[in-house]
């Protein structure tokens, strides 16, 4: 099997190299392409290749532009740091995927799917579908990472990923961490939040409450088709989910 791997990570192409040793037979790598430029200009070449290997970021920007400028007929596996909810448009299209840090029960699974392939042309993506990604992950890049958070006459930066939820109470903004530490924000309003939090990890549960996914332990069903949410660190009230956005929040929990 002839295989080109496109990745701008010197340590993720040799892991990828010694997972696919240990699952091909005899594969032949034909070198490593590290950006977009140099990947139009072999793939325009007419190399022989039977399967590509394509990192969604390189670093001269999205892999996806590599198909505006040359037409690939060969099967490719993107891979990607990504979480799933971001490129589940890849499965729609038959087109495989490997999260990274590539594991190698995901690559079996993904090269037996690439060997019940009688036709190339079922694995060559669909730009329609390479579009939506593409919105998803420019998208993705926009929202807020890290916060400065006003204490004393300091301000204290605050990843995104170490509070568990916020609230709004007496008009003042907190957000929890999970060390359950209080921070007053600089943010007036849960709504501002919302704009600019991504909102595949972050949900306006009620008007009070936005929650992180990973802070949901629990839920139970609650009087008058309502739902509780059962969140860590606790919050002093309850978090409920109202009966006409019950159905709403089980969607959102469903999509990872």
């Amino acid at each position: 099997m002839r295989i080109l791997i496109i990745e701008d990570e010197e340590s993720a192409v040799d892991q990828l190299k010694n997972l696919i040793r240990q699952l091909v037979d005899q594969p032949v790598f034909e070198g490593t392409i590290d950006n977009i430029e140099d990947a139009v200009d072999f793939l325009s070449s007419g190399a022989s290749l039977d399967l590509i290997f394509l990192d969604i970021h390189l670093s001269d920007g999205l892999s996806f532009e590599i198909f505006k400028e040359v037409h690939v007929d060969v099967p490719v596996i993107f891979t990607t740091a990504y979480d799933e909810y971001a490129i589940w448009a890849f499965d729609v299209n038959s087109i495989g995927y490997l999260l990274k840090p590539i594991r190698k029960e995901k690559l079996e699974k993904v090269l037996e799917k690439l060997r019940r392939i009688e036709s190339r042309h079922q694995f060559v993506p669909d730009e329609a579908i390479l579009k939506k990604i593409t919105d998803m992950v420019v998208r993705e890049g926009r929202y807020k990472r890290n916060f400065l958070v006003p204490h004393k006459d300091r301000l204290i930066p605050v990843s995104v990923e170490e509070i568990a939820w916020f609230e709004i109470k007496n008009g003042v903004v907190a957000g929890m961490k999970w060390d359950n530490k209080r921070l007053v924000m600089e943010e007036k309003s849960l709504e501002e939040l919302t704009e600019v939090l991504d909102p595949a990890q972050f949900y306006r549960a009620n008007r009070q409450f936005l929650i992180s996914r990973k802070s949901i332990r629990e839920i139970e069903y609650y009087f008058n088709s309502r739902l509780f949410l059962r969140l860590l660190p606790a919050p002093d009230e309850k978090v409920l989910i109202s009966k006409a956005r019950a159905s709403h929040f089980k969607d959102w929990m469903n999509r990872q």
